[in-house]
């Protein structure tokens, strides 16, 4: 059975972390890393990480403290925004129902025509199944209701 661990591992690893491997070592570690399978397996994948890391490190482009700061302003600002809009919306899209309510109503009392049809379907034979099943047409009018309302606040919960 191989063994898992090496006494010089941690030794093998600090040296090529800190970028030291394998110039900065002394020769008996360099020895007994090019012996040991764990330690030279610990030294290539680190040396390894430490290259990417260094050539990642090159490569990156620290933005300017003041256009970070810029932004987040202006985000903040949006965001500001966007919840002082919330209530606002939400008082429109009332508004909006009561004057559909209201101009259904007076059209209903004010249109002969439409009375009329109205105890027409009434008089029908399709009065006595509305009467039985009028708990599901109110069911159904209050789910189509529902559900997009529904929609609508859990879409603008998961935005904030």
């Amino acid at each position: 059975m191989k063994p898992m661990e090496c006494e010089y591992e941690a030794e093998v690893l600090a040296a090529a972390i800190e970028s030291r491997w394998p110039d900065g070592v002394d020769a008996q570690l360099r020895a007994h890393v090019f012996s040991c399978a764990i330690c030279s397996e610990a030294a290539l994948v680190s040396s390894a990480i430490g290259k990417a890391r260094e050539e990642m490190r090159a490569s990156v482009v620290v933005p300017d403290s003041g256009r970070v700061w810029w932004l987040a302003q202006i985000r903040a600002r949006r965001e500001a925004i966007a919840a002082a809009g919330r209530p606002i919306t939400l008082v429109q899209m009332v508004a909006f129902a009561c004057a559909t309510g209201l101009l259904g109503a007076c059209f209903g009392a004010t249109s002969s025509w439409f009375q009329s049809a109205l105890r027409r379907i009434a008089s029908s034979s399709f009065a006595p199944l509305l009467a039985e099943h009028a708990t599901l047409a109110i069911g159904i009018g209050a789910a189509l209701v529902l559900v997009p309302a529904a929609a609508c606040f859990a879409i603008a919960r998961t935005k904030q």
